[in-house]
């Protein structure tokens, strides 16, 4: 049997995309925009303002037969975003009043000029809801297993593949703040790609990653999660000179990700019953 046909089943119901492999069941579901109602309870749960796109129905998972079970979603991604009270002295940016105004509760009086009252930027290291039934199945550190970078390199063909918005703000024209999910099956495995990309215009760049990675016949499951960033100024000057003014670059998290500053990372490892 050829890489190409070993065997899977690929998943289309409704909303939901995904496949079926070797006792693993990917699935990714897309729908709109959460509605006013939604909005509302979201708001009042997380204690902040939600952002402009909020796609807290959508979802990655990721679940294997013997009980392990991962999954990506937006609410509790911006569930860890910072609410202390010097949350907001992080990044400071001239229009940060306006975007206030425009965004919080009505009466919110006590602010201190040019800073929101919680990360307004929504930074998250979110890195997946861990929904196993086994204690082993936990994510622990590891100095020992790592992601197989020469494998994932072969051009082995892809069974599934898929993006997904998971939430998206603009910063009021300040930059952007989004996450998002990737996944390509392979015939020999597959690879998650969980992503937070800022831009701060003029002030910086910061990229959370966390990459999920398990090769078929195995029984771990690779967790790698790292932190990147850099100014925005210093960034910008690696664009190469034959692109002139055009900034097209720096909307490219790819690009800008393979540009700055890796500021720290962790590998884990969870095992399969």
């Amino acid at each position: 049997m050829s890489a190409a046909t070993v065997a899977h089943t690929l998943i289309k119901e409704n909303q939901v995309s995904g496949i079926a492999i070797q006792g693993w069941t990917v699935r990714s579901n897309k729908t709109s925009i959460l509605n006013s109602q939604e909005i509302d309870a979201a708001t009042a749960d997380l204690g902040i303002p939600i952002p402009e796109m909020i796609f807290g129905n959508n979802f990655l998972s990721v679940e294997h037969s013997s009980g392990f079970k991962l999954e990506f979603k937006a609410l509790p991604a911006l569930a860890m975003v910072d609410q202390s009270s010097k949350s907001s002295d992080l990044i400071k940016v001239s229009y940060a009043r306006e975007w206030f105004d425009k965004r919080s509760m009505a009466n919110q009086e006590h602010i201190t000029d040019e800073v929101k009252p919680y990360d307004w930027t929504y930074t998250t290291k979110y890195n997946g809801t861990n929904l196993s039934s086994q204690e082993q199945m936990q994510f622990r550190p590891t100095t020992k297993e790592t992601i197989d970078i020469d494998q994932l390199k072969r051009p082995d063909p892809i069974l599934f593949y898929d993006e997904n918005i998971l939430f998206e703000d603009e910063l009021a024209d300040n930059g952007t703040a989004v996450l998002t999910t990737k996944v390509r099956v392979m015939p020999s495995c597959f690879l998650i790609l969980l992503r937070f990309f800022l831009r701060v215009d003029d002030v910086l760049f910061r990229v959370h990653d966390t990459r999920i990675y398990h090769r078929f016949g195995t029984n771990i499951v690779i967790r790698e999660c790292s932190t990147r960033e850099n100014s925005y100024r210093d960034t910008r000057a690696r664009i190469p000179r034959s692109k002139g003014e055009d900034l097209s670059l720096l909307l490219d998290s790819n690009w800008v990700s393979s540009q700055i500053i890796e500021q720290g990372s962790q590998v884990e490892v969870a095992h399969l019953a």
